[in-house]
């Protein structure tokens, strides 16, 4: 069986000043691409070695994949687009596999991923059998639906179940193109926005969870059920938390599935309050030894795991002016201090305000800034979250000033990752604190480093009602007062007929 295989990763910020270009994206394609994802702990790893073991030919077109941050640019994704579309056109494979974040925008569609499905199937036909695995954060849409066969999220907030939520959708998809199950999907939206609480195995979505695998444990015909809490900071129609059930031609079971946890979350919707701990408080907990050290700072308002660019400096100012003792290390986008480094070389002293040049309302933190190392922001996470995945902070700078040292990087970039630090020369064992743009993913790359706290800092990343000007997904909650929504699925029924092979 011959099964064509890509990937294009982004997750979109509808407020962010910057645009996501081709500098921030890792692409690999044929050969390296499978190279890659043998060892890799993404959704297409996970395809991949679900594929090999079922005796597929896999047909390699290409993954490309970015941080989160601003629309993609209508240019590069019309391209990327193209290019995977014509794969399958070239290829005319039994089936396709898509490893997709889900909450992707562009500088002027909303909803690109359900457009690259719709083109896939305009050139592949109705009859080949399309199945996408997706980030838990995506917005799905009815189009994405429409256009696949298979449609299904990782369970897990930290993402620490990818390479499963790959490796699913391969068996199914090898099973739908041998037509040993027809599957039915039954949806359902709800028009709600949190920003909080959203790990997985704790709070209001441990208990949702954990009855979705009672109902999956309940009844066999039921493939698989996703629960995708649509990521805060995209502004697009109907961006809605939505629950999907994926049955083997029995709609009933998937409908009465997704209605149940529909209700269920809907009657947790006030259970998603801000839990973070105060910056001053930790940094006191730290220098007196409450904490052990190095300590893992989450900066929970400028995460650049969210979409956020990167370039807070509430964490670094309030280390230099007030906690001389302790020894910091904190990642800033600013591609200007990095040119001024540049300029200067290793060792030399420049005097510069760093960040607050690509977001509102942030301060630029200024200091005489000596050069301690210069690089080119290439690494491979080592991380269980994108294991293996290359990626990119573009030309970076080590700059240090008392006792704050400074990763500056040109592009917002996977800072959850301690290779993201140790790749450009920072020695995490030598600090007393550690920050990492990211409030989930962070934990499971650094825990075995330190403790891991996430912090209450301001910033776009952090949601409260609002704080963001929403326009296309109001009415939503609780932005908005709204009644009780309409608890009715909606079905997309199978394709093909199920016949035995």
């Amino acid at each position: 069986m011959r099964i064509f295989v890509s990937s294009l990763f982004h997750e979109g910020n509808s407020f962010s000043r910057l645009r996501t270009g081709a500098g921030s994206f890792a692409i690999t394609r044929g050969e390296d691409l499978l190279e890659k994802a043998a060892g890799s702990r993404s959704s297409l790893g996970g395809a991949c070695r679900a594929l090999t073991r079922l005796d597929c030919q896999i047909l390699p077109g290409l993954s490309a994949v970015s941080p989160p941050g601003g629309p993609v640019e209508n240019g590069l994704f019309a391209q990327l687009c193209d290019e995977i579309v014509a794969g399958v056109r070239a290829t005319r494979p039994d089936g396709v596999y898509l490893d997709l974040h889900g909450a992707m925008i562009t500088e002027s569609l909303d909803d690109p991923e359900g457009a690259l499905i719709a083109a896939i199937r305009e050139v592949a036909g109705p009859e080949t059998p399309i199945a996408v695995s997706l980030d838990l954060h995506a917005y799905v849409t009815p189009a994405m639906l429409d256009g696949a066969d298979l449609v299904l999220a990782c369970k897990d907030n930290p993402h620490t179940d990818y390479d499963i939520a790959g490796e699913r959708a391969a068996t199914l998809l090898v099973e739908a193109c041998q037509r040993r199950i027809a599957p039915v999907t039954a949806a359902i939206w709800l028009p709600l926005i949190f920003g909080a609480q959203m790990e997985t195995a704790r709070g209001p979505l441990a208990s949702l969870h954990a009855r979705r695998r009672e109902i999956l444990a309940a009844h066999p015909s039921l493939l698989d059920i996703s629960i995708c809490n649509c990521t805060t900071l995209v502004d697009v129609p109907a961006g809605d938390q939505c629950i999907t059930a994926i049955a083997d031609g029995d709609a009933s079971s998937a409908r009465s599935a997704v209605e149940e946890l529909a209700r269920m979350l809907w009657q947790l919707r006030d259970d998603f309050v801000p839990d973070f701990a105060p910056l001053d408080t930790v940094l006191a907990d730290i220098a007196a030894g409450r904490l052990p050290r190095p300590a893992v700072l989450g900066d929970q308002g400028d995460r650049v795991l969210a979409g956020a660019a990167g370039d807070g400096t509430v964490i670094m100012a309030e280390i230099a002016r007030h906690w001389p003792g302790l020894k910091a290390v904190v990642p800033v986008t600013d591609p200007a201090a990095v040119r001024a480094a540049q300029r200067v070389g290793i060792g030399g002293v420049f005097e510069a305000a760093v960040g607050g040049g690509l977001s509102k309302g942030v301060t630029p933190f200024r200091a005489e800034w000596t050069v301690a190392g210069l690089g080119d922001g290439r690494f491979i996470h080592d991380g269980p979250y994108l294991q293996n995945e290359p990626a990119t902070l573009g030309d970076t700078a080590v700059i240090r000033a008392g006792n704050l040292t400074v990763l500056a990087t040109s592009l917002p970039g996977f800072t959850q990752d301690p290779a993201a630090f140790r790749s450009q020369g920072i020695d995490l064992g030598a600090q007393d604190l550690v920050v990492a743009k990211s409030g989930y993913h962070f934990k499971i790359s650094f825990g075995p480093i330190g403790p891991c706290v996430v912090v209450d800092t301001p910033g776009i990343a952090n949601y409260r009602p609002g704080l963001l000007p929403f326009t296309k997904r109001r009415p939503v909650y609780p932005e908005d007062r709204i009644p009780d929504p309409r608890f009715a699925a909606e079905i997309f029924p199978p394709r093909r007929r199920s016949t035995a092979a």
